[in-house]
């Protein structure tokens, strides 16, 4: 799940604007998602304020003050912009009335821009922000859905088995139940063999990607090699937050893989859980990840120092490389694409 919001701001006075960055980065913050934002204070010797865009999908909110420094007219600027970001929301605003700005987007023959009075921005940010996140949240909501309907086709799946094998069976199970455990014992014991070629081959990179190396282990065996690095380590906090990344990361990820949402006293809830599924315990949860997704980061930089103390300035480079991704994601399997082009109403 994507848990950055990232905004791109354009304006040219960076002491005037900070109350308002500030506030916007509270709402973001409140909402269980990290700001990301980018201020560029556009002054007279900024030769092209677009120069160095970042891409598109990089970009969740543009906002843009129409007088710039330089005589740089937002109003323009906006509607280049539009060429590479087409599906972007961009916040227009100055000390005009909105009805000014508004003149000035039709001019430019753009879409998707919302005008306001400067005096107004943090209320009008405030509720695109939202209801965008909101978007997002509903999107996770469906997910929600199929994941839980997946477990309950599993969960079928066993009925079906148990009851096949007592029609099938008339000796309570006891050769069903063998007949299963040699199937199970085989497909293991082919697995552990396929294993065991690739740690004699030397295949790190295979062996660390095997889908039989699971979250658990791969965290039990993370704790220990790292415990390694103690006495070069000047933040120990990063290894000890490992600590509690299985019962703050892995179990959630496994309940809602695994158990059966129902409804219990009129609340919400996975089946053998006690805590309702509700929006403060769901932002709850995503302030975890984030506070997970951060110290990751930070071991990341960490490892990215040693290997340039140890000389191995590549390696280096892929560690910043990881980094970059694990900034951008807490699990990219379950990102909501945010900036898919809008349906048509």
């Amino acid at each position: 799940m994507q848990l950055d919001y990232r905004i791109l701001w354009f304006d040219d006075q960076q002491q005037a604007i900070r109350p308002f960055v500030d506030r916007v980065s509270g709402i973001i913050s409140r909402l269980g998602f990290e700001p990301r934002i980018e201020l560029r204070i556009i002054t007279a010797d900024v030769a092209d304020p677009l120069s160095g865009l970042p891409a598109q999908s990089n970009v969740d909110l543009v906002l843009m003050d129409w007088k710039l420094g330089g005589d740089h007219d937002g109003a323009d600027l906006a509607r280049r912009l539009r060429r590479s970001f087409h599906h972007t929301d961009i916040i227009f605003y100055s000390s005009e009335p909105a009805k000014t700005l508004r003149e000035l987007i039709f001019k430019q023959d753009i879409d998707g821009v919302f005008c306001c009075n400067r005096e107004h921005l943090g209320d009008r940010a405030s509720g695109i922000i939202q209801g965008q996140l909101q978007r997002i949240l509903d999107l996770n909501h469906m997910r929600g859905i199929v994941m839980a309907a997946t477990s309950d086709l599993d969960q079928g799946m066993v009925s079906c088995l148990e009851v096949v094998q007592k029609i099938v069976y008339s000796d309570d199970g006891a050769g069903f139940a063998a007949s299963v455990a040699e199937q199970v014992a085989g497909s293991l014991r082919k697995k552990a063999d396929e294993i065991e070629i690739l740690g004699k081959k030397g295949k790190v990179a295979k062996l660390l990607r095997e889908p039989a190396f699971g979250p658990a282990l791969r965290l039990q065996i993370l704790r220990e090699e790292v415990a390694k690095l103690a006495d070069r380590v000047t933040e120990p906090h990063l290894i000890e937050h490992l600590s509690s990344y299985h019962e703050e990361v892995i179990t959630p990820r496994n309940d809602f893989a695994h158990r059966k949402a129902e409804i219990k006293d009129g609340k919400l809830i996975l089946e053998g859980r006690d805590q309702a599924l509700d929006q403060e315990s769901m932002k709850a949860l995503r302030l975890r990840l984030l506070k997970h997704s951060d110290n990751l980061q930070g071991l990341l930089t960490l490892l990215g120092d040693l290997a340039n103390v140890a000389g191995e300035p590549k390696l280096a480079e892929q560690i910043a490389a990881v980094e970059a991704v694990v900034s951008n994601a807490v699990d990219a399997a379950a990102t909501p694409n945010l900036h898919a082009p809008k349906t048509p109403r």
